[in-house]
């Protein structure tokens, strides 16, 4: 019987050193999917943050004077569905609409 016992407790302490393992490099696998994801978002925000750059220099350019900080701030903090909407329309966009889209 005592020889049983301690074949069990040996098979157990094996399997909870296996499980422990198998815990660890799923823990791992997590670490590194976030680590791709937070590099992946970073890179989308700076791709936004370029667009909104760009089309602000582009509204200067544009509408002169009549683009006000007020605008270029709102720019700032648009969406990208609102960035992209502004670069697809830019060409034929007023400025009443610009400020319409940007409320």
């Amino acid at each position: 019987d005592d020889i049983e016992i301690e074949g069990r407790e040996k098979v157990a302490k094996e399997e909870s050193v296996e499980m422990g393992e198998l815990i660890m490099s799923i823990a791992e696998k997590l670490r590194q999917e976030g680590k791709i994801e937070g590099k992946l978002e970073g890179k989308l925000e700076g791709k936004l943050e370029g667009e909104k750059e760009t089309l602000i220099n582009l509204l200067k350019v544009k509408y002169g004077k009549d683009f006000t900080k007020e605008l270029e701030g709102k720019i700032k903090k648009a969406s990208e569905e609102k960035i992209n909407k502004l670069m697809e329309k830019f060409f034929e966009i007023t400025l009443d609409e610009l400020k319409e889209i940007l409320k």
